[in-house]
């Protein structure tokens, strides 16, 4: 009879303890694996919309922005072009000279839009109106538009760029840029009319926005399937 005493009571004790454990240890651990899922969640979105940029060329439909490369930044006069072998932004030669324009420097960041193919055979053309990049940057920029030219009888369509946390991040189309800053355009048109040899490039018009964005997607289905 006291050996069972002992034995219930022993019984008794252990499940006191464990009882003991489950009320006071459990809710703590409960309490740090919520810290630790607060913690991991930012982190799992944080990877999401990173993977989710990994298509530096396409449009990105929840901003409409795209992904361009700066070859040349603003305010610089020195040709550098993306050389497809290396995957590397070089220096630009012609007959064993540094090729240096004879113009005043580009009034925007010049590059080009991965994974495309324009009318040329060349990527499609991107002047940012923003501050000087990095060259090599691949560089968030929302389409506006474009500035129509032929170039040795030749397309050489040149995409507006404009940084939406840029001086000009409010503009949303080419016309709303005629609108408010009319000289901007006629400072592009005219620096890409005269930069190279007087009479080369030919200016036929201005491209709007949703015409723009449309060459673009053409222009990548061209790449994909060349």
């Amino acid at each position: 009879m006291i050996f069972l005493q002992k034995f219930f009571h022993s019984v008794t004790k252990l499940l006191s303890n464990k009882m003991y454990l489950c009320f006071k240890i459990l809710p703590l651990l409960i309490f740090n694996l919520m810290k630790i899922g607060l913690f991991l969640i930012p982190l799992v979105l944080f990877s999401i919309s990173e993977a989710k940029q990994t298509d530096n060329s396409g449009l990105l439909s929840s901003e409409d922005t795209l992904r361009f490369k700066i070859e040349i930044p603003a305010g610089t006069k020195q040709k550098w072009e993306f050389n497809d072998e290396t995957g590397e932004v070089e220096k630009d030669y012609k007959d064993g000279k540094e090729r240096i324009i004879q113009f005043l420097p580009y009034p925007g960041n010049y590059g080009f839009i991965p994974e495309t193919l324009a009318g040329d055979g060349d990527p499609i053309d991107v002047i940012d109106l923003d501050e000087s990049g990095v060259r090599g940057e691949l560089k968030k920029v929302r389409i506006i538009g474009a500035l129509n030219f032929e170039d040795k009888k030749e397309e050489d369509i040149k995409f507006i760029g404009v940084s939406p946390n840029g001086i000009f991040g409010n503009i949303q189309s080419i016309e709303q840029l005629l609108l408010e800053k009319p000289a901007v355009l006629e400072i592009l048109k005219s620096w890409f009319l005269n930069y190279k040899k007087p009479g080369k490039m030919v200016f036929y018009g201005y491209i709007d926005r949703e015409s723009s964005i449309q060459l673009i997607t053409e222009a990548r289905k061209k790449w994909k399937n060349r």
